[in-house]
C-alpha cells in the first residue's frame, strides 16, 4: 500500500459533499414555473442531494475512529479520549460560534427579536438544539446550523463506541456492533414516540425523525468502514483497477437510484422513517469511502489541489453560505426566492465566491490559530506531566 494516509483521498469525497450541499441549497431558489420536462427532472434530481449529509457523517466517523482502530489492530498507542474530544471541540466550536453569534445578531437586525430566539441560540451554543422541535434551528436565517449539534453528538458517540470496542475481545466486536445497532434503532423509535409539540415549517416535518440515534446508524457505518480501511492498511492491500471499476459501478448505481426516485418525499425509500435515504443511499456512500483509497486512478484524480482546498474550507463554507443566500435574495432580488435563470446564476456566482472567501478567512484566522493554540497548549501539558 502507498505510504499516503487514506484520508488524503477521502478529502476529494469531502469536497464533492461540500459542493453537493451548495448546489442543493442554491437549487431551491430556482424558479420552477413552466420548466421543460428535462429541466424539471434535473431540479428534482438535485433535490435528492441532501444524502451528502450522510457522507459528511461517515467521513466524520472514519476520521474520529481511525486512531482507535490503529491502536487495536496495528498496535499504535491508545488514543487519549480527553484529548480527542477537546481536539474535536476546538475544531468545530470556534468557527461555529462565530457564525452562530453573527447570524443571531444579524437576525435581530433584520427581523427583530422573534419568540424564543435566545432560547434557541442557547441550545445551539450548548449543542442541544436536537432535543426539541422549537430549538431545531438555533437561529432564524442560517438553517444549515441544525447539523452541528448532531455532528457533536456523533463525536461523543464515536469516541464512546470505540472506547467500548477497546475493552472487549476482538471476537466479540461484531456482537457489540449488533447490540449498538439494535440499541440505536430502539432509541430512535422511543424518541419518535415522545409527544413533542407541533411546530410549523420544515422543523415540524423533520423532527423528531431527525435525532442523534438514527444518525448514530450513519456514524456506526462509518466506524465499520474505518475498521475495513485499517484492516487493508495492515494487510498492505495494493491499489488496483478492480477498485476503480467497483467505485464507478457503485457511483453509477447511486446516481441511478437518485434519478429514479427524484421527486420522492424526504422519508420515502428509507428504513425506520429515517433521513437521507438510509440505508439505500448510505451503504453505497460507505462503499465509495471504503473503495477510494485503494483505487489506482480515481483516488489520484480526487487527490488534487482544488479538491484539497475545497475540503479544507468545506466546514466554514457550510457555516456561511446560507447567510450569503439570505442577504442576496433579500437585498439584491427584493425578497424574491424563486429566481429566473439569469438572476439565479448571479445568486450562485456571488454565493460561491463569497462563501469560499469568508471560509478562507475563517479557516486562516479562526480555525488554524485556535487549532495551533490548542496543540501548543496540549504539548506543554504533556511536557509538564
Amino acid at each position: 500500500m502507498s505510504q499516503k494516509h487514506p484520508l488524503q483521498w477521502l478529502n476529494g469525497l469531502r469536497a464533492l459533499a461540500c459542493l453537493s450541499v451548495l448546489v442543493y441549497h442554491l437549487n431551491q431558489h430556482r424558479s420552477i414555473t413552466a420548466l421543460a420536462d428535462w429541466n424539471w427532472d434535473i431540479y428534482q434530481f438535485v433535490e435528492m442531494w441532501p444524502i451528502a449529509v450522510s457522507l459528511f457523517f461517515i467521513l466524520s466517523a472514519v476520521t474520529n475512529s481511525l486512531p482507535f482502530w490503529r491502536s487495536s489492530i496495528r498496535g499504535f498507542p491508545v488514543p487519549k479520549v480527553g484529548a480527542l474530544l477537546q481536539q474535536r471541540f476546538f475544531r468545530i466550536a470556534p468557527a461555529y460560534y462565530l457564525a452562530l453569534i453573527f447570524t443571531f445578531m444579524l437576525g435581530l437586525g433584520l427581523n427583530g427579536y422573534t419568540d424564543g430566539a435566545f432560547l434557541r441560540f442557547l441550545a445551539g451554543v450548548t449543542f442541544l438544539s436536537w432535543i426539541h422541535p422549537f430549538t431545531f434551528f438555533p437561529v432564524d436565517i442560517n438553517w444549515p446550523l441544525w447539523y452541528i449539534s448532531y455532528d457533536m453528538m456523533g463525536a461523543l458517540f464515536i469516541v464512546g463506541t470505540m472506547v467500548l470496542m477497546g475493552h472487549v475481545r476482538k471476537a466479540y466486536i461484531p456482537l457489540i456492533f449488533l447490540i449498538i445497532w439494535s440499541g440505536l434503532i430502539w432509541l430512535h423509535y422511543w424518541f419518535t414516540s415522545l409527544h413533542f409539540p407541533h411546530v410549523d415549517g420544515i422543523a415540524g416535518e423533520w423532527f423528531p425523525s431527525y435525532n442523534p440515534f438514527v444518525f448514530g446508524l450513519h456514524f456506526l457505518v462509518g466506524i465499520a468502514i474505518s475498521w475495513g480501511l485499517i484492516w487493508q492498511e495492515e494487510n498492505h492491500v495494493p491499489h488496483s483497477k478492480i477498485y476503480d471499476i467497483l467505485f464507478i459501478m457503485v457511483s453509477i448505481g447511486l446516481l441511478a437510484f437518485l434519478w429514479i426516485i427524484r421527486g420522492a418525499g424526504d422519508f420515502d425509500y428509507t428504513f425506520f422513517h429515517s433521513p437521507h435515504r438510509f440505508p439505500f443511499a448510505t451503504i453505497p456512500i460507505a462503499l465509495l469511502v471504503f473503495l477510494v483509497p485503494y483505487t489506482k486512478y480515481i483516488g489520484k484524480w480526487l487527490d488534487n489541489h482544488v479538491f484539497h482546498t475545497i475540503a479544507r474550507l468545506s466546514y466554514s463554507t457550510y457555516l456561511w453560505h446560507a447567510i450569503i443566500i439570505v442577504l442576496m435574495t433579500r437585498f439584491a432580488f427584493g425578497g424574491e426566492h424563486d429566481l429566473l435563470m439569469p438572476e439565479w446564476l448571479i445568486l450562485s456566482g456571488v454565493t460561491i465566491t463569497w462563501a469560499f472567501s469568508i471560509a478562507w478567512l475563517s479557516y486562516t484566522y479562526v480555525e488554524i490559530p485556535v487549532a495551533n493554540w490548542w496543540r501548543i497548549r496540549s504539548e506543554e501539558k504533556e511536557k509538564q506531566i
